[in-house]
């Protein structure tokens, strides 16, 4: 297996581990000081990027999505995402044929302000992520192959709620700004206990996924397709869409599957899309290529490019936030999580 795969399966498996125990898992690296480097390689040439937090459906916290008609990315900012501030977590901005101007909009609870001319819209009842697992798009493995049978993604939804205070609320922040973080680091950024952020950081990854995005080739030679579908075979686009070299995401609900895709080649993966709704795999395809992508950690924060769900880190030419290398936010790598 490639290097870069084999390391991103191994953080995405666990995500707070250490160099020692990252070298104890792979025999493909020798000494710390090897994998250092092929770590600090990966980050400052994005093929992994800062871990994402995606928080579950629990009591007080539900996702959603809706696609609606904009006139430009001005207006979609201004009059949709200025207006939403506190509950949109990404947005993508769109442009179709005859001026068409498209925004998908995925948040949290209620949209204070809602979108005119709707095109879709719903809950987000899960979310699958899918880690890469070939070093190449331009031939998907398997998809030629019929499903075995019709499957089913369950509804993700905690039993609990999510006490979503400040100090909750400024400990997920510095997470997602740089998920290696230390305690102590996070303590001194806003002026708490150790103790707090460790209990804290528990109960932010209890109802969270975390994962490291994924892009084999470097994110920029990515382009992103967001597409929107009916089907009874989720768990066979899964396996499928897991045979590329970026990651991707299956979300959805029981009337409508979504589906990003990051790839190298967007015309094959398009094609793709296409037979699967000739053989009556998928129905109903709506798909497009994004062209803009918004997160509010990166607006806020120009300094700390850190993406959403689906562009998991900013790539606009801002400094990054180095999990690996020597910054000014030491990555704690060295020593044990408390």
């Amino acid at each position: 297996m490639d290097i870069h795969l084999c390391l991103s399966h191994i953080l995405n498996e666990f995500p707070d581990i250490t160099e020692n125990h990252i070298l104890s898992k792979t025999s493909k690296i020798k000494t710390r000081r090897a994998l250092k480097e092929t770590l600090i390689f990966m980050e400052e040439h994005q093929i992994i990027m800062n871990p994402h937090l995606y928080i579950r459906n629990c009591g007080g916290y539900s996702n959603h999505y809706v696609m609606a008609k904009v006139k430009n990315w001005k207006d979609m900012y201004e009059r949709i995402i200025c207006r939403n501030w506190e509950v949109i977590d990404s947005a993508f901005y769109i442009r179709s044929w005859k001026k068409n101007r498209l925004a998908y909009l995925k948040y949290h609870n209620t949209l204070e302000r809602e979108p005119h001319d709707i095109l879709e819209e719903g809950p987000i009842d899960y979310l699958c992520i899918i880690h890469p697992q070939c070093t190449a798009d331009q031939k998907i493995k398997n998809v030629e192959l019929e499903p075995d049978k019709k499957s089913q993604m369950l509804p993700d939804r905690l039993n609990k709620k999510f006490d979503w205070d400040y100090d909750t609320k400024q400990v997920f922040w510095w997470l997602r700004i740089n998920y290696r973080m230390s305690l102590i680091q996070i303590a001194r950024q806003i002026e708490v206990s150790r103790t707090t952020i460790r209990r804290k950081k528990r109960l932010i990854e209890e109802f969270s996924y975390i994962h490291y995005p994924t892009f084999i080739h470097s994110r920029p030679n990515y382009t992103g397709i967001l597409s929107s579908f009916c089907t009874e075979y989720p768990e066979y686009l899964k396996k499928i869409f897991q045979n590329l070299s970026a990651t991707c995401y299956l979300f959805g609900n029981q009337d409508r599957t979504l589906c990003f895709i990051n790839t190298t080649h967007p015309s094959y993966v398009n094609n793709v899309l296409e037979e699967l709704e000739q053989r009556s795999i998928i129905e109903d395809l709506n798909t497009e290529i994004t062209v803009r992508g918004w997160n509010r950690i990166d607006d806020e924060s120009p300094g700390d490019p850190v993406g959403s769900m689906l562009s998991p880190r900013g790539w606009n030419g801002h400094p990054f936030v180095f999990m690996f290398s020597p910054h000014i936010y030491l990555t704690g790598f060295e020593k044990e999580f408390p």
